[in-house]
């Protein structure tokens, strides 16, 4: 992906669809969250996970601090 609007696509393009987001932080803190992609806006998309709703910002999945798997 190049732009983020390539990124944006790929998620709304996915919609409804059951995604592993591995959340990649500080100091090797990895974050996990498996659920149904539920919402798509223009700068957010939200996770929707067995503990509650998580966003997750279009830049992020962009420079690689998110990554996106879609089962």
């Amino acid at each position: 992906m190049r732009t983020i609007y390539e990124a944006r696509d790929l998620i709304k393009s996915n919609y409804g669809k059951r995604a592993l987001v591995k959340v990649i932080g500080i100091r090797n803190k990895n974050d996990m969250f498996e659920g149904i992609i539920s919402e798509c806006y223009n700068n957010v998309f939200v996770l929707n996970t067995k503990i509650g709703k998580k966003s997750f910002s279009y830049s992020d999945v962009l420079v690689g601090n998110i990554v996106v798997k879609v089962k």
